[in-house]
């Protein structure tokens, strides 16, 4: 969906960019557009509470952020500023995302000066809701059947991730979970707020589960997909990557138990 589609004060765009980010470099961002009318798909509690929660993840971000600053003296460069600052652009990610599906819209127009209010964004009831995918009516909607059968398929658009990794029924979260092409941002929503044990088992297995769930892994149960996340979240560059898959060939060949973890200290890739 392009500007000459559809008038601004008729959809909701934001920008975020996907996939791990080296420690001093920033992706090309890719556009995204979402519109979603609560009164035809959305779940007003649902909604509030996702922007509850996104409004704590990006108060908690922010304040690390300002930390790790205030301890390097204002030296953006610092590793742990760089690493504070990735965590505070994945909870912004999510903010406008669950305001939408809260809201129906994205945040309204800001009103400058005296002037009179900006129109409502909501369309009238009746009008078409731009910008919804219609895989949205089976995530809220759809009976449990309906609702596996949706978490099993691939490259889902983002807004319906989101609906389907926090689906109330374990077993829909646990097929979300048997893909391969879930987003960084949404496996960073199910790590916050997952309870369930064997979800949580296998949440380590996906590709941009964080290091902490993925290091105590063995290196040889896991396949490159499952890697290749944890590669861009540590920022190893090329030569570090190359050991990194060096090292899981040789547990593969040995069959050895090596953890992840440990592999990666023995290369040097961490400490």
């Amino acid at each position: 969906m392009t500007d000459a589609d559809v008038p601004d004060d008729e959809t909701f765009r934001f920008t975020m960019s996907g996939g791990g980010t080296p420690r001093g470099h920033l992706q090309d961002p890719s556009s995204v557009t979402l519109h979603l009318d609560p009164r035809r798909i959305g779940d007003a509690a649902r909604g509030k509470e996702m922007f509850t929660r996104a409004m704590d993840q990006q108060h908690t971000a922010l304040t690390a952020y300002a930390a790790a600053l205030d301890a390097a003296d204002g030296d953006v460069t610092a590793p742990a500023v760089q690493d504070a600052a990735t965590a505070l652009h994945e909870a912004l990610q999510f903010l406008p995302i669950a305001h939408t599906v809260y809201t129906g819209v994205g945040f309204p127009t800001a009103r400058i000066g005296d002037g009179s209010r900006p129109p409502a964004l909501r369309p009238e009831l009746g009008e078409r809701a731009f910008g919804v995918h219609p895989d949205m009516l089976t995530a809220i909607h759809g009976d449990t059947s309906q609702r596996w059968e949706l978490a099993c398929e691939e490259d889902i658009p983002l807004a319906v991730e989101i609906t389907l990794a926090t689906d109330p029924d374990e077993n829909v979260r646990s097929a979300f979970l048997s893909g391969t092409t879930r987003s960084r941002t949404v496996v960073l929503l199910m790590e916050q707020r997952e309870t369930d044990p064997d979800v949580l088992e296998q949440l380590a297995q996906q590709s941009y589960a964080s290091p902490e769930r993925k290091f105590p892994l063995p290196l040889a149960d896991l396949v490159p997909r499952e890697l290749d996340g944890l590669w861009e979240l540590l920022g190893l560059d090329d030569r570090a990557v190359a050991l990194a898959k060096a090292r899981w060939a040789r547990a593969q060949e040995g069959d050895e138990r090596i953890t992840v973890g440990d592999a990666l200290r023995e290369i040097g890739a961490v400490s």
